[in-house]
């Protein structure tokens, strides 16, 4: 089992780096920290189509160009991100095993946006780190994982009507937390919907992709 700890400021830049991929048009199929025991080390391992379309090279230029414009080579140095294709049989079996009932959704307006277009946020729903803590003992590339924090599906609401809309419907959250979270997101451009307990449909309808 792991012996280096995964802070919270690592779930944070996790979810900046999704939003900021997702933000530049970058397919992510799963996502996840995984602790690596031969360096003692969690590093950051992202499976996009784009390895099998582009290749390796090709996509890392992308993937670093795209997180070196947004700022964020400080906060994730770039020999702890890992790009696979979505083919890799350890990372499929990982992306099916994100369904675990307590999380949290976070939710981050885009920044930068031509005057007058709506709003964009991208939300994203994850368990709580003690709950996505995956014992794999598998081998992804050259690396030996042991354990593995997954991320869940990240979606994009376009305005703040869409945005409740996708709270609502999909996550069937209750009113007064959706407009909450909508002041919250107004206020500072950032909310977090803690302790969110998804119904087992509701699963099915996330790999869905509804």
């Amino acid at each position: 089992m792991a012996t280096a700890v995964l802070v919270n400021r690592d779930f944070e830049i996790g979810r900046k780096v999704l939003a900021t991929l997702a933000q530049a048009n970058i397919p992510v199929t799963v996502a996840f920290w995984a602790f690596v025991p031969q360096i003692n080390e969690w590093q950051f391992f992202i499976a996009t189509p784009l390895v099998d379309s582009k290749g390796h090279r090709a996509t890392y230029n992308q993937v670093l160009r795209t997180l070196h414009d947004a700022g964020l080579d400080p906060q994730l140095p770039w020999r702890r991100i890992f790009l696979r294709s979505p083919k890799d049989p350890v990372l499929k079996s990982l992306e099916k095993e994100t369904e675990t009932p307590s999380g949290s959704i976070d939710i981050l307006e885009v920044g930068s946006l031509p005057k007058g277009t709506p709003s964009k946020y991208y939300v994203t729903y994850a368990s709580y780190p003690s709950e996505k803590l995956r014992t794999i003992n598998e081998a992804v590339g050259d690396r030996f994982i042991e354990d593995a924090y997954l991320y869940g599906k990240l979606w994009i609401a376009s305005g703040l009507d869409d945005l409740r809309a996708l709270l609502s419907r999909l996550l069937h959250l209750e009113s007064d937390i959706v407009e909450s979270a909508i002041d919250e997101i107004s206020a500072k451009k950032h909310a977090v919907i803690p302790n969110v307990q998804l119904r087992p449909r509701d699963f099915k309808r996330l790999r869905q992709g509804a």
